[in-house]
């Protein structure tokens, strides 16, 4: 394949910029997709490392990166690459970001931003089970201050992954609520699907929680980007959250479950959860109700309502009409990608004509590199990333204890 090279012949910046992938899995191979639909800007992805050479070596041969570096740490020393795209497991995230920054690359952050994988040193038998939610809570705020003091030290920037930003329908629903100058009153929102099939997400101490961390930070991170551009369209300042009340559960436990056979959707959790539910609170008195589960049959499930004062208005960015099909016998497609996570391609389904595009990957990638260029904030920030945390968390902290947790306390940044 051709190198990971662009020049366009409408630029809106002259410059070079060059791009270190780190990781080689999942979300490094859909950013390299999502790369190829960046337009407006000349960059190159330059690199890429893994502690799985193997693995980055065919990435590269794949999407035609014309060097794979020993380790990650020799792509953090090449002076000569601007952007950093850290695309590793959770749990490497926050090391990841604090020696970016000192080596002063700007940064690309894959959701979400951190998290808690049990206390310093722990075995690899350690469980989240009878953990307090409260101390995870407190460990993640010092995290946060930790990754915020790094960002500023360096003056680099910091770019959070949040793809639903920038997912056509959502990016279409604020328009309309602004347009229609409305109140937001009440957000509703869910990313549901019928389970992870990564080892990593059975346990906390590798996923840092369940459903909630994992799915629910979607529409969390949808829901505030919304009410942050409504405050600072009436008063220049970003509407926060200040409460949250939130639910967790196993579903996959029900006894009358567990008996049967075959089972459609994933089971296997250890100490996390697979359904998750909170109401948000926010400084206004609006609130979202938001939702994740991994036992939702029949393919991904990506929604969000806003229901303002003068508009209503559903983004449906999985599924959603733009393409329907049918078929009475499922091999007829075998070939062809139909949508994620649905576990039959026989009958009626929903075929994604680009789910990258509908998702927002390449406007995403397309902003942060125009945010490096330009140097200006990009629009999803290290403010919606430790927000989402912070939410993800309290939230936690809420289920535990069976009571609102009020985040004010937290919100001095």
């Amino acid at each position: 394949m051709l190198p990971l090279l662009y020049r366009t012949q409408k630029r809106t910046s002259s410059t070079m910029t060059r791009i270190g992938i780190v990781g080689a899995g999942f979300s490094a191979r859909f950013h390299l997709e999502s790369y190829r639909k960046v337009y407006g800007y000349q960059f190159e992805v330059a690199g890429i490392a893994s502690r799985d050479r193997s693995r980055a070596e065919q990435l590269a041969k794949h999407a035609g990166i014309p060097h794979v570096y020993e380790d990650p740490q020799e792509l953090l020393r090449d002076k000569t690459i601007d952007i950093v795209d850290i695309c590793l497991p959770n749990h490497l995230h926050v090391p990841f970001i604090l020696e970016a920054a000192a080596h002063g690359k700007h940064i690309i952050c894959e959701k979400p931003l951190g998290g808690y994988f049990g206390p310093e040193n722990a075995g690899g038998d350690w469980s989240a089970k009878g953990w307090s939610r409260k101390a995870m809570l407190d460990a993640i705020v010092e995290q946060i201050g930790v990754v915020e003091t790094a960002i500023s030290r360096a003056g680099v920037t910091f770019c959070y992954a949040e793809n639903w930003v920038y997912a056509p329908p959502i990016v279409k629903l604020d328009k309309l609520m602004a347009a229609s100058q409305s109140t937001i009153l009440r957000i509703e929102g869910e990313e549901s699907h019928s389970g992870s099939h990564a080892p990593y997400s059975r346990r906390w101490q590798t996923a840092g929680g369940g459903s909630l961390l994992r799915l629910c930070v979607h529409p969390i991170g949808a829901a505030l980007h919304l009410k942050y551009a409504e405050g600072r369209r009436r008063t220049g300042v970003p509407i926060r959250p200040v409460t949250v009340r939130a639910h967790v559960a196993n579903l996959s436990e029900i006894g009358s479950f567990r008996q049967e056979e075959p089972k459609h959707i994933v089971t296997g959790w250890e100490d996390v959860e697979d359904f998750a539910t909170l109401i948000v609170t926010f400084e206004d008195g609006s609130v979202a109700q938001l939702t994740s589960t991994d036992t939702r049959m029949g393919g991904i499930r990506n929604f969000l309502s806003a229901y303002g004062s003068r508009a209503v208005v559903t983004a449906n960015i999985n599924p959603n009409t733009t393409c329907q099909a049918y078929t009475p016998d499922s091999r007829y497609f075998d070939t062809e990608y139909i949508v994620e996570k649905t576990e039959t391609k026989g009958g009626w389904s929903f075929p994604a004509p680009d789910e990258d595009a509908v998702t927002g990957y390449p406007e995403e990638l397309r902003d942060f590199i125009g945010a490096v260029q330009e140097d200006r904030a990009p629009r999803s920030d290290l403010l919606l990333a430790m927000d989402v945390l912070l939410l993800v968390y309290a939230g936690y902290q809420s289920a535990a204890e069976g009571r609102e947790v009020d985040l004010r306390p937290y919100l001095n940044r």
